[in-house]
């Protein structure tokens, strides 16, 4: 492989398989909420939450996350509390109690070891990534969320400003993602070197 001084890595089906993740949390709201149907409308505030974010991926507003919160107050009639807790109930809490049954090890131990010999380790998601990478025992050099940087994939502006703040040149830097569409994209718009995950995983 070529000698980067920095891999920019995806988090969602990136360091963790998506597919997997996405049917056991399915699972766990359906078995959850058959047994509450009154409070059924969380289900639908979620689904709206995610089409929301997929919609809005390239908002220009900095507020994106707030905008989404209002509407979802506002169709469901429900307290921005209330919205606030389901989302970090089921997107922060709960996935967090899964997520290493899901890790791709061979990325995440590749990861590890080149971040050993010196090249620089940041992760980049659309979604908040923190408590994330905690859950699967993996300390980056940095982390960066799009809320945080104030746009969301392919948009390569929070790209652009990962390798500005660490004066990084573009040819130096490999992305690994999973998604051509988001992760790609976003790559060839910065200008920095693009490896699918499933590739990049085959190959080791």
């Amino acid at each position: 492989m070529k000698n980067y001084k920095a891999w920019i890595l995806d988090f969602d089906g990136t360091l963790t398989r998506q597919l997997p993740v996405r049917i056991f949390m399915a699972l766990w709201l359906a078995s959850y909420y058959f047994f509450r149907p009154t409070r059924i409308k969380e289900i639908f505030i979620l689904r709206d939450w995610r089409r929301l974010r997929e919609n809005r991926f390239c908002a220009e507003a900095k507020n994106f996350r707030e905008l989404q919160l209002a509407e979802l107050v506002r169709h469901y009639k429900v307290p921005r509390e209330s919205v606030e807790k389901i989302l970090q109930t089921w997107l922060i809490e709960r996935p967090l109690k899964i997520l290493r049954l899901f890790t791709r090890k061979k990325v995440l131990d590749a990861a590890k070891f080149y971040q050993s010999l010196g090249v620089r380790m940041i992760v980049y998601s659309d979604n908040p990534v923190r408590e994330k990478l905690s859950a699967i025992e993996f300390s980056p050099d940095a982390a960066f969320s799009a809320d945080e940087l104030c746009c969301m994939k392919p948009d390569a502006r929070g790209l652009k400003k990962i390798l500005e703040e660490f004066k990084l040149n573009p040819a130096e830097v490999l992305y690994i993602g999973d998604r051509d569409d988001r992760d790609g994209l976003c790559a060839k718009a910065a200008g920095t070197d693009y490896l699918d995950v499933k590739i990049f995983e085959e190959s080791l």
